[in-house]
């Protein structure tokens, strides 16, 4: 039968940085939460409610500066910040599960400055290279909401027992295990194409 291999964006397929205080040192921006415990991505509730579109943009940043103790144009910056590159040997992984004859997906909780670097094969051609790319934003929901993965199988036509992700998020992919879908966490600190080969060869999948 078809199987699809869907990926989470980031910390995945992409290195991004994985805390808000990471992101503002990546900007080179100065905020009051520098000496703070680790604040991760999505731990802030504004972009949260951005990603799922409950927000926009600009009140996005206003309420971000607040929660960072900063000017809302370094809250833009260090927003910006957070996509770095592509991970060794993803183009080559993605390639090599194309060939096996997988269909090839993402399902990214992003927001619209990020998607449209991410989709731009310039930037991202790994990403922009998926057949079906869906994201938070775009469906109005978020993981680990067990609606956005009832949303995605209607959109690609995929029945959950085809689908096989990767996440690095654990609530994600227990929420993805839940309804159906063979779903695995990456550390993102790691090699990811190297985790998501060895998982694919575990379940006999891949040669």
């Amino acid at each position: 039968m078809d199987r699809l291999i869907c990926f989470d964006i980031g910390g995945v397929l992409v290195r991004i940085s994985q805390t808000w205080q990471e992101a503002a040192e990546f900007a080179g921006v100065k905020t009051t939460i520098a000496d703070s415990p680790p604040l991760f991505l999505a731990d802030a509730e504004p972009m949260n409610r951005h990603q799922a579109g409950h927000i926009d943009y600009a009140t996005y940043l206003d309420e971000m500066g607040q929660l960072m103790g900063c000017p809302v144009e370094h809250a833009e910056k260090a927003h910006l910040s957070i996509l770095q590159h592509e991970y060794p040997g993803i183009p080559e992984f993605v390639s090599e599960v194309k060939n096996d004859g997988f269909r090839t997906a993402c399902l990214s909780n992003t927001n619209a400055p990020h998607w449209a670097d991410l989709t731009n094969p310039a930037k991202f051609p790994t990403v922009a290279s998926l057949e079906f790319r869906c994201a938070s934003h775009l469906f109005e929901l978020g993981k680990p909401d067990p609606a956005i993965y009832r949303r995605f199988e209607a959109e690609t036509g995929f029945r959950p027992d085809q689908i096989i992700f990767f996440d690095d998020n654990r609530q994600n992919v227990e929420a993805a295990n839940a309804v159906g879908w063979l779903a695995y966490r990456i550390d993102p600190y790691g090699d990811p194409a190297e985790q998501m080969r060895a998982a694919l060869r575990e379940i006999e999948v891949l040669n």
